[in-house]
């Protein structure tokens, strides 16, 4: 019998005889597994209902309600779990997890802690205590956390990277570097992890293997607009204009135009000495000012500071004419 057989069957069953609960929690449990949240919910209400004191009802009532992102009735579903069961680490998790959802982190730390007083060796619980203390900037707690994880799991890449993120925050750049390698060999299409490898190797100079991690961050995901920007900035910096504007135009390809595009732009018509380019783009740059992440307010000055189009005209037409007439004088001396 398959699974939509079964769950025919178990429909009937329950149509014939409404307090057949062994039927009625069968198919509770499937429709939860088929993504039938609310069929699921209707049903674990009415055995709850029936069977006040049955823990496991709760904690599936709370992932129904969780998965409907009704994050507050989740909330009462776990603790009413959890009052019923308190040593059981799937509930305490579950809560835990609702608790920090909601902002409340404090008790997700609590929560968090006794599932690792009843499970030692819980990496998940590790990590999660490992991402709270980070929140709270308290980095050298987040750091034994995610050893912890790891520890425990070493095929975790979340704490793999999570940990790189510390060390690159207090400045330990070598041990940041060698995490995100273990991310990238873990998870090859982790492309944060190949973003933040560039970052560092950028930061240090090192224009090829920034080159190399930033193209393949956008080799992975296509969408890095963080990628696309820094990269742009690094051939910038190293004048190798005609690259920059290839990036950009890929990124205009597979992102929709931005402020930053437009800045990015503008940077390159400056050092092209396109006055007229550079001054079209800021001017872009100012009107795209939602989707603009540089000092909108550096960026005004610049524009301030830049001549109007009229008068780089004039400019323009008046070295011609220089130009020109330099180039009769120079044929009358000839003569």
């Amino acid at each position: 019998m398959n699974d939509v057989q079964r769950f025919e069957n178990l429909k009937k069953t329950i149509d014939n005889d409404p307090t057949n609960f062994q039927a009625r929690r069968e198919l509770a449990v499937m429709c939860l597994d088929m993504g039938f949240d609310m069929m699921a919910l209707k049903h674990l209400n009415y055995l709850s209902n029936t069977f006040p004191n049955d823990p496991n009802l709760y904690f599936n009532i709370g992932i129904c309600w969780e998965k409907l992102k009704q994050f507050k009735f989740a909330l009462d579903a776990y603790t009413k779990a959890v009052k019923l069961k308190e040593d059981e680490p799937d509930f305490l998790y579950n809560l835990a997890l609702i608790y920090e959802t909601l902002g409340m982190d404090d008790e997700a730390m609590s929560q968090f802690k006794k599932v690792i007083c009843l499970e030692n060796e819980d990496s998940n619980s590790f990590f999660c205590i490992g991402c709270l203390f980070a929140k709270k900037d308290e980095t050298e707690n987040a750091i034994k956390c995610f050893k912890k994880a790891i520890e425990y799991n070493y095929g975790d890449y979340f704490a793999h990277f999570h940990l790189a993120n510390m060390y690159k925050k207090i400045g330990e750049t070598d041990k940041a570097v060698e995490e995100y390698k273990k991310v990238i060999e873990l998870s090859e299409s982790y492309s944060w992890a190949y973003f933040n490898l560039g970052q560092i190797f950028y930061e240090r100079n090192d224009i090829e293997n920034a080159i190399i991690m930033l193209n393949l961050t956008i080799e992975k995901n296509p969408k890095d607009k963080e990628a696309y920007k820094l990269l742009t900035q690094l051939y910038i910096k190293i004048n190798d204009l005609d690259t920059a504007i290839e990036v950009l135009n890929e990124m205009k390809e597979n992102l929709t135009e931005s402020g930053d595009f437009y800045f990015l732009y503008a940077k390159i018509y400056e050092l092209k000495q396109d006055l007229k380019g550079y001054r079209n783009c800021l001017e872009l740059a100012l009107k795209n000012d939602s989707s603009l992440s540089f000092n909108k307010y550096a960026i005004l000055k610049e524009l301030n500071e830049c001549p109007p189009i009229e008068e780089m005209i004039e400019e323009q037409a008046e070295e011609t004419t220089e130009g020109l007439l330099e180039e009769e004088f120079l044929e009358e001396e000839d003569e």
